[in-house]
């Protein structure tokens, strides 16, 4: 299973600005052995994502990154775009062989896949964005990468006796762990050269800020334009800027805000991401994932768990949510996912909604079954009553509340 253990802290370098769990291993769809006999329900709406893909290893957090991204710059171009998770997966693990994050199970070297959203953030703060369509042409319009799972075997194989990366004096070598990449990613010569080229043989340049190489293969951050949103004096504001003001320390920066444990905390957390939503952002979600939570139509429910299953940390974006209003002297009524509410419905949610559950882009799949439904076609809902748990943790059979905590828009 590509499945990792569940840890809180500052991680530093790639962790080092969130004091959140770092989602060491994700989930994939490989690891969901469940009858899926669920119906088609009505299309989910408000948050501008792109397409839904399906990871093949445990690199939620690069799809979550990408997909964030991709929802910010098609709220302000009405352009959708394919940014490679496999670029960020390539360099991410450049720097952990290179730094010596290597780790060993069971006798057999292996290269971590799991990271964090601001990891991603910072591989393409240093190494520009780049298109599918441009790192891997053949998966250019392709929703599952077999060239990552493909890739993810070849540099493990190096990693162990008789392969190029198998001692520590090797992995060492920035050149010799660069060219194995290359080769178990299969890149074809053209892009081997422009990698070498922009960042040295070693692979220890970084991207100029200020352009791109001469085709523009390599994007800077700053030239990615994105819409944001800003709570400022009680209320959303739609704000323009470029990859590199939501992210670090940018003017519209996102951050990281942690689950309560009151049950007071846990509403006012509740308001929070649902004033971001109601402002149509891309909300992300840091969560445990147990298989045996989820029901046949891909929701996870607390009454579905009557007994511990396969486990992994999971971070997805949001897209929806659903709430019953108990406004005082009006009548009770539930606000719908997957119903657009009016603006005026969408403040009383805020202000006197008990969230039921939030609906999350996916990042496995969405031809599920032969009929090619899906979970919602890619969405799944996670109740409250699960989010909050707690469930059995079976790395060390302790309790865990699998809601751990959320990335918002500034203000919020």
């Amino acid at each position: 299973m590509v499945l990792g253990s569940w840890r809180r802290g500052w991680r530093l370098g790639l962790m080092l600005a969130l004091a959140v769990p770092a989602v060491s291993g994700c989930a994939t769809d490989e690891e969901m052995a469940i009858d899926e006999s669920g119906e088609f329900v009505e299309p989910v709406t408000d948050v501008n994502h792109t397409a839904v893909r399906n990871q093949s290893i445990g690199n939620c957090w690069a799809y979550a990154a990408t997909g964030w991204a991709e929802s910010l710059h098609r709220a302000r171009t009405g352009q959708e775009i394919n940014i490679s998770e496999s670029w960020i997966t390539f360099w991410d693990w450049y720097g952990k062989i290179a730094g010596g994050r290597v780790t060993t199970t069971a006798g057999r070297a292996e290269v971590p896949t799991g990271g964090w959203w601001d990891g991603a953030m910072t591989i393409l703060r240093a190494r520009g964005v780049v298109y599918e369509s441009e790192f891997i042409p053949e998966e250019a319009e392709a929703a599952r990468s077999t060239r990552q799972s493909d890739a993810l075997r070849a540099i493990n194989t190096a990693l162990n006796e008789g392969g190029a990366l198998a001692t520590a004096e090797a992995r060492r070598d920035p050149a010799l762990v660069l060219s194995t990449l290359f080769d178990a990613w299969q890149l074809s010569p053209a892009v081997r050269a422009e990698v070498t080229r922009v960042f040295t043989a070693r692979g220890t340049a970084t991207l100029p800020a200020s352009r791109t190489t001469a085709d523009g293969f390599f994007r800077p951050i700053a030239s990615i334009p994105v819409r944001t949103s800003a709570y400022r004096n009680g209320r959303g504001q739609q704000v323009d800027g470029t990859l590199a003001d939501v992210i670090g320390y940018g003017r519209f920066a996102w951050r990281s805000a942690s689950y309560g444990t009151t049950a007071s905390a846990r509403t006012s957390f509740h308001q929070r991401v649902i004033r971001a939503l109601n402002d149509n952002q891309p909300v992300l979600v840091s969560w445990l994932v147990d298989f045996n939570a989820m029901s046949s139509a891909g929701i996870f429910r607390m009454s579905n768990l009557t007994m511990a299953g396969r486990q992994g940390g999971h971070l997805t974006p949001m897209e929806d949510y659903q709430v019953v209003v108990r406004q005082p002297g009006q009548p009770e009524r539930t606000l719908r996912a997957g119903e657009l509410a009016s603006e005026a419905d969408q403040d009383l949610a805020a202000r006197y909604g008990t969230l039921e559950f939030i609906r999350i882009k996916n990042s496995w799949g969405t031809a599920r079954d032969p009929s090619g439904t899906g979970f919602f076609g890619g969405y799944n809902d996670l109740h409250v009553d699960y989010l909050n748990g707690p469930i059995t943790w079976t790395a060390d059979m302790a309790p865990r509340t699998p809601l751990s905590s959320v990335i918002l828009p500034p203000g919020y």
